[in-house]
């Protein structure tokens, strides 16, 4: 047993000791670093997120760098687009070494040229609700139909929100009921449904 007992502390401190380390910031600009932090033993991947949303005229950007589970990294590019022109520009990156998540990632970019295809709008944001009943004619590298709904929150703050519109096909990773986060931003999705959109003149339904 006593020989035992030194065993077990020095295998935990060696546990403890070979944590992975990764920046862990947040910023409203589309980057941030910070010195590494050691990440909790279930959290073997250091992730970056950047995004652009633009909405009624404004633009927001963010950049979030973490610890997170392997399992809810969806890494990639992708891009959204609602009604009224409200867009969502993402990419995130994955990793597993300390320090991997140290400088930046671009914000994506979508073509405004159209690519024959169509979607149903929809987007309902808080107590704010765009067009619906309408299609929207999609753009670029967005040929994809996306309709989420769900639940974010940060700290004390809860924004219900459910939308459908194009997409590109980094969109169509997300699946439904699995928590999902960045830098302690949790979004519960309820619904995640992606679908190739159809051709304009075609019909909306999904296939």
């Amino acid at each position: 047993m006593w020989v035992a007992l030194p065993l077990c502390l020095l295998s935990a401190l060696l546990a403890t000791g070979s944590a992975l380390q990764c920046e862990v910031c947040a910023s409203r600009e589309q980057s941030c670093s910070s010195p590494l932090q050691p990440c909790a033993p279930w959290e073997g991947t250091c992730i970056t997120v950047v995004a652009e949303i633009r909405l009624e005229g404004n633009s927001f950007s963010y950049t979030g760098k973490s610890c997170l589970e392997p399992k809810n990294c969806e890494p990639g590019p992708f891009s959204l687009t609602y009604p009224h022109n409200v867009t969502v520009r993402a990419n995130i990156a994955c990793c597993d070494t300390d320090g991997c998540n140290a400088g930046a990632i671009p914000v994506p970019t979508v073509s405004s040229v159209p690519n024959g295809r169509q979607c149903p709008l929809f987007l309902r944001l808080g107590p704010h609700l765009w067009n619906w009943k309408e299609v929207l004619a999609c753009t670029g590298t967005e040929d994809h139909c996306v309709a989420e709904s769900g639940l974010f929150t940060r700290g004390k703050i809860k924004l219900r929100n459910t939308s459908a519109g194009c997409g590109s096909p980094g969109a169509c990773v997300k699946t439904a009921l699995v928590k999902k986060y960045a830098q302690g931003v949790p979004d519960i999705l309820r619904k995640a449904k992606c679908f190739p959109a159809p051709r304009a003149g075609g019909g909306i339904g999904e296939p």
